[in-house]
C-alpha cells in the first residue's frame, strides 16, 4: 500500500482529534474525572453541588473517557480476531491526546492493516484485489463502523468517512483507500472515546441528568467487565432495546460477568486494590528492597508466587466460592509452592513450579491481609513497618482519608533493635520504637488509630514470616524481645465518625472484625465504585452508593455487588457538563 498518502490523511485526523470533539455531539468535558473529589473523609459520598431531593435520580457530572491502551489494544485484538496482536502505545491515558500519543496510534493503525494476514474475520464485505465496488464502500463504512464506534455510524459520519474514501482513491487503488478509511476510523474520537449523550428519561430526574442510550449502556458494561469492545450479542441487544431496562442491563450484565473474560477484570481489582503493582507513593511487590542478609530466601520468584498466591485466592473465593468478602477476608485456604510454603512454616509440595492447595494455621494467618504479599509490600527493607500497614487499612479498608503529616512530624526511621532512646541506648521492638516516635501531641490524632491497627499485624516480619520474637545483634549483644500483637480495631458510625475501639490480639482477630464490620462494607463498595467510574462517589452519588452498601451488608458477594454496580444510577444515566 502506498503510505505515503495514507500518512497525509491519518496525521490529520490524529492531530485533529481534539478539534473533532468540538463538534462530536457529547455530553463530555475535558477534565479531571469525577469533578470534585468530595471531602476525601470516610466511605460515604463526598460533598459536591448541593443535595438531591428523595426519589430523584441524579449522577455527577463526569469527564470524557478516552480508552486506556490496555483496552486499544483488547479492542483492536476482538474486532479483527487477532488474539496475538501487540502494538506500542504511548502509556498516557490523559483524556487529551497528545502529538506523541497521536503518532503511536498513527503507527498503531498501520500496524493492524499490515498484519492482514493474522486477521480471524474478514472486515471487507467485498473482494478488495478486484475492481472498485462502490456499495462494498457504503456497506463496509455501515458496518465495520458500527463495530468501531460500538453504535450506529451517522448520516454525518458516513459522509465524512466516504469523503475520505474519495480523497484518497484519487491517488491510490480500491483495496489501499478502503485501508486508509480503515485506519482513519481507528484513530477517530468516535473510537478513542466513550462519547456518552444520552437520551431523554420519564420520571422524576435531576436537571441535566439522561439515560444513557442502549448502546451507550452496552459499551460501559462492555468495558467494565471485560475491558474490551461489546460483542455482537451484546450490540445487537442495544439495537433490539433490551438494554433500555435495568431488568435488560441485569440480564446481560449476568452473561458477560459468566465469561471467562470477566475473571481478569476481577481478579485485577484485588491487584489494584492492595497496590501490588504499585503506586505512585511505592513500588510494586516485585520491586519491594529487602536486606539480602537478613532474607537470604528472598528471590523473583517468591515475589511472583506471592503475588499468584492472591491470585488464586481471589478466584476460588471470588470466583468459584461463596463469593464473599467476609470469606476472603478470613479464610486459611492458601495456595503455595515450596518457596512459599516455607516461608509460611508449613508443608508443601516440592519445587518452585508445583502449586498447591493447602490450609495455613488457624492461629497465624487468616485472608488477604495476613499473607505475604501484604506484609512485604508494606515493609521497609530491614524491619515490619506497623505505620504503613496500620495506613493502608485505614484509607483502603475504611476509607478514612488520612492527609498530610504534620510540619512537625517525625521523620526519623523506626528501626527497632538498638535505638538511643533520651539519651541511652536501649533494645527496642519495633511497636516500641514507633510508639516512642509517635507519642508527641502533633502524632496522636492520626496514630492513635493507625497504630492499633498496624500492631496487630506485627507477628509478620518485613517477608511475612511468622515471629512472636524480634531478634538480633545490638550495642549490647545478641537480643530477643517478644513482639506484642495487641491491637484495635477502630469502630465508625455511618458518618464515619469514631465511636470506639474493639481491642483485638493478632491480625487473625483483627481480620475478623474486618469481615463483620459495615464500615469495612461500605468502603468496599466504595471502592468498587472508584474502579468502575474511574472517581469518587459525591454527594449525587448518595443512592447509589446506598443500594451498593446494601447489598454488601445483605448478600456480601462481590459478584452482587459488581451486579449492584451495573444498575446503579451512576451507572445507568448521564450528566452534562454544567
Amino acid at each position: 500500500m502506498a503510505r505515503h498518502s495514507y500518512r497525509t490523511i491519518s496525521a490529520w485526523s490524529s492531530l485533529g482529534i481534539a478539534a473533532a470533539l468540538a463538534v462530536s455531539a457529547c455530553n463530555g468535558v475535558i477534565s479531571d474525572p469525577g469533578g470534585e473529589p468530595g471531602s476525601g473523609n470516610g466511605s460515604g459520598p463526598g460533598k459536591s453541588n448541593g443535595a438531591t431531593p428523595p426519589g430523584t435520580i441524579n449522577v455527577a457530572a463526569t469527564g470524557l473517557g478516552r480508552m486506556t491502551p490496555t483496552q486499544y489494544e483488547n479492542t483492536v485484538r476482538d474486532l479483527f480476531a487477532s488474539p496475538k496482536l501487540v502494538l506500542s502505545l504511548d502509556p498516557d491515558t490523559g483524556q487529551a491526546v497528545s502529538r506523541l500519543a497521536a503518532e503511536k496510534f498513527n503507527t498503531a493503525a498501520e500496524e493492524i492493516t499490515a498484519s492482514q494476514g493474522s486477521w480471524g474475520d474478514p472486515i471487507f464485505p467485498c473482494d478488495t484485489s478486484g475492481s472498485e465496488d462502490s456499495a462494498c464502500v457504503d456497506t463496509f463504512i455501515s458496518d465495520f463502523g458500527k463495530r468501531a464506534f460500538r453504535r450506529p455510524v451517522t448520516d454525518e459520519e458516513k459522509a465524512w468517512l466516504r469523503g475520505v474514501y474519495d480523497t484518497a482513491r484519487k491517488g491510490q487503488g480500491f483495496r489501499d483507500s478502503l485501508f486508509v478509511v480503515l485506519q482513519v476510523m481507528l484513530q477517530s474520537p468516535q473510537f478513542l472515546y466513550f462519547l456518552e449523550v444520552g437520551r431523554p428519561s420519564n420520571g422524576k430526574i435531576a436537571e441535566g441528568v439522561k439515560a444513557l442510550t442502549g448502546f451507550e449502556r452496552a459499551t460501559r458494561l462492555s468495558y467494565f467487565l471485560w475491558n474490551t469492545t461489546p460483542d455482537t450479542e451484546l450490540l445487537l441487544a442495544a439495537e433490539k432495546g433490551e438494554l433500555e431496562s435495568a431488568q435488560g442491563v441485569k440480564t446481560h450484565a449476568l452473561r458477560l460477568l459468566a465469561d471467562p473474560r470477566a475473571r481478569s477484570q476481577i481478579t485485577k481489582f484485588f491487584i489494584d486494590w492492595l497496590e501490588l503493582t504499585g503506586t505512585n507513593l511505592h513500588g510494586s511487590l516485585a520491586e519491594a528492597a529487602k536486606d539480602p542478609a537478613l532474607f537470604p530466601e528472598d528471590s523473583p520468584s517468591l515475589r511472583a508466587a506471592m503475588e499468584t498466591e492472591v491470585v488464586a485466592l481471589v478466584e476460588r473465593v471470588v470466583l468459584d466460592g461463596d463469593g464473599k468478602l467476609s470469606t476472603l477476608l478470613t479464610t486459611t485456604e492458601a495456595y503455595v509452592n515450596e518457596p512459599l510454603a516455607t516461608l509460611y512454616g508449613v508443608a508443601g509440595p516440592k519445587g518452585a513450579q508445583d502449586f498447591q492447595w493447602l490450609n495455613l494455621p488457624a492461629t497465624e494467618r487468616a485472608g488477604l491481609f495476613t499473607r505475604a504479599a501484604f506484609a512485604t509490600l508494606y515493609a521497609s527493607p530491614q524491619v515490619k513497618s506497623p505505620i504503613r500497614r496500620g495506613a493502608f487499612l485505614v484509607e483502603k479498608a475504611l476509607c478514612v482519608h488520612l492527609g498530610e503529616p504534620p510540619p512537625n512530624a517525625n521523620d526519623v526511621p523506626v528501626t527497632g533493635g538498638s535505638v538511643v532512646s533520651n539519651g541511652k541506648t536501649v533494645d527496642l521492638t519495633v511497636r516500641e520504637d514507633v510508639e516512642a516516635k509517635t507519642s508527641g501531641p502533633g502524632c496522636n490524632g492520626c496514630h492513635q488509630v493507625l497504630n492499633p491497627i498496624g500492631f496487630a499485624f506485627d507477628l509478620y516480619d518485613a517477608l511475612g514470616r511468622y515471629h512472636d520474637k524480634e531478634t538480633g545483634t545490638g550495642a549490647k549483644g545478641a537480643f530477643s524481645l517478644p513482639v506484642d500483637a495487641s491491637g484495635g480495631f477502630p469502630v465508625y458510625d455511618e458518618e464515619d465518625n469514631v465511636t470506639g475501639k474493639i481491642p483485638v490480639n493478632g491480625a487473625v482477630e483483627f481480620s475478623e472484625q474486618m469481615s463483620q464490620d459495615a464500615a469495612v462494607q461500605r468502603c468496599f463498595a466504595r471502592n468498587w465504585f472508584e474502579h468502575a467510574f474511574s472517581r469518587l462517589p459525591v454527594i449525587e452519588d448518595t443512592e447509589s452508593m446506598r443500594q451498593l452498601s446494601d447489598v454488601m451488608q445483605t448478600s456480601g458477594r462481590v459478584d452482587d455487588l459488581i451486579i449492584a454496580l451495573t444498575v446503579s444510577d451512576a451507572f445507568l444515566y448521564v450528566k452534562g457538563a454544567p
